[in-house]
């Protein structure tokens, strides 16, 4: 999946750029629901397990164990790891 995701088009600065990235995880996430209806799972179960997913990973990102200084010119995510 991580193959078809486009780039932002706009500077990290640009208004147009919370927008895109909107737009682009919408697409996402009901392309990520429908794979799970028709893999056998009920849709409401597909996207409430989707809500508590990205729940959970905005709740990793604002623990003090996740916090730490990065450049400022970075979009590195050092230290995250693949939690499959």
């Amino acid at each position: 999946m991580s193959s078809d995701l486009p780039a932002p088009t706009f500077h990290v600065n640009d208004l147009r750029r919370e927008a895109q990235c909107s737009r682009v995880f919408d697409k996402i996430a009901r392309n990520t629901v429908i794979s799970a209806i028709n893999a056998g799972w009920r849709e409401s179960e597909a996207a409430l397990a989707l809500a508590d997913a990205a729940e959970r990973y905005v709740l990793y990102l604002a623990s003090p164990a996740r916090l730490h200084l990065l450049p400022a010119n970075s979009n590195s995510i050092l230290g995250v790891t693949s939690q499959d």
